[in-house]
C-alpha cells in the first residue's frame, strides 16, 4: 500500500483547519505579520474566536481576568501567545469522533509532545513556537490512519498495547507509519517544510544531519513524554539522554538538568487546551 492511497480512502473525512491556522503557521517562516492582522482573521471565524476566548480565560491566560472580546485577548495574550492559541484550537477542533478512537487520550498526548518541545526549543535558542506546533502535530498521522483504515488501526493499536513499538508495527503491516502519513497531511494542509520534515524525521535521533533541529527537538521531545509517563525520575532521564544529541542542539548538560522540572510537568499535566 502507498501513502497516496491511505488519503483516497479517507476523501472527504480527513481534519481541515481552518484557513487562518494555515496562514498563521505559514506565518512562522514570514516575519512582519502583526498582531492586528492575525485578531482580523480570527475574527472571520466565530467558532474559533469563540474557543479562543474560552481558552483565554483558563487560569494558565486569564488569571483572575475575565476575558470578554478578540481585541482583550489580543491585548492579554500578545502575539506569540495568540498564534499557537489559535493553532492548537484550529487543529484540535477540526477532528470529529472517531468510533473505537480516544481522541481525547490522543489530544492529551499530542499536547504533552507540544509542551516540550516547546521547552527544549527555548533551551536549543529555537523558535519555541514553531517547536510547539511541531510537538503538536507528531502524531498527526495516527489520527489519519484511524479515519482512512479505522479496523486496520485498532489492531495496531492492540498490538501496540501489548508493547510494540507503533511505528515499527505499521512499517510491518502497512508498509510504512504514522510519519509519512503526518508529514504528507502537513504537506496537503500547506504547512511550511519545517514542520513536515520534523514529522517525517522525528523518530531518526541517531541522524544529526537535519536541514533543521525541529525534526531532533520533535524526537527528543517523544522520547521525554514517553519516559516521564513510565514514571522515569528526572535524574534517570538526565542519565540517558545521549550527550551527543545535546551538543547538536547545544543545550548544555546543566542547561537540561535545570529544565528537567519544567519538562516533566509539560509532559505529564493535562492541559488546559483540552
Amino acid at each position: 500500500m502507498q501513502v497516496a492511497e491511505i488519503f483516497d480512502k479517507a476523501t472527504g473525512r480527513l481534519p481541515m483547519v481552518p484557513k487562518v491556522v494555515q496562514e498563521l503557521v505559514a506565518s512562522f517562516h514570514k516575519p512582519g505579520v502583526s498582531i492586528e492582522e492575525v485578531a482580523d482573521m480570527v475574527g472571520h471565524d466565530q467558532v474559533l474566536t469563540a474557543r479562543v476566548l474560552r481558552l483565554a480565560n483558563t487560569a494558565r491566560f486569564g488569571g483572575n481576568r475575565t476575558v470578554g472580546s478578540l481585541d482583550d485577548a489580543v491585548l492579554l495574550l500578545g502575539f506569540d501567545n495568540l498564534r499557537v492559541l489559535v493553532i492548537a484550537s484550529g487543529v484540535s477542533g477540526a477532528s470529529a469522533s472517531i468510533p473505537g478512537f480516544d481522541m481525547k487520550e490522543f489530544w492529551q498526548r499530542c499536547f504533552e509532545m507540544a509542551n516540550t518541545a516547546k521547552c527544549l526549543a527555548k533551551l536549543a535558542k529555537a523558535d519555541s513556537q514553531l517547536g510547539y506546533t511541531c510537538g503538536l502535530l507528531a502524531n498527526i498521522g495516527e489520527l489519519v490512519l484511524h479515519v482512512a483504515m479505522p479496523e486496520e488501526a485498532l489492531k495496531i493499536d492492540k498490538v501496540v498495547s501489548g508493547g510494540a513499538d507503533r511505528a515499527a508495527t505499521e512499517r510491518m503491516v502497512l508498509g510504512f507509519d504514522l510519519t509519512l502519513v503526518g508529514a504528507e497531511l502537513a504537506r496537503r494542509w500547506n504547512f511550511p517544510d519545517s514542520i513536515q520534515n520534523a514529522i517525517r524525521n522525528q523518530h531518526d535521533l541517531s541522524n544529526h544531519t537535519h536541514d533543521s533541529p525541529y525534526a531532533l527537538l520533535t524526537g527528543l521531545s517523544s522520547f521525554l513524554v514517553s519516559g516521564f509517563n513510565k514514571g522515569m525520575t528526572e535524574a534517570e532521564m538526565l542519565d540517558i539522554v545521549p550527550q551527543s544529541l545535546l551538543d547538536t542542539l547545544a543545550i548544555s548538560h546543566d542547561g537540561l538538568s535545570a529544565a528537567l522540572p519544567d519538562l516533566k510537568a509539560a509532559s505529564t499535566t493535562l492541559d488546559e487546551l483540552l
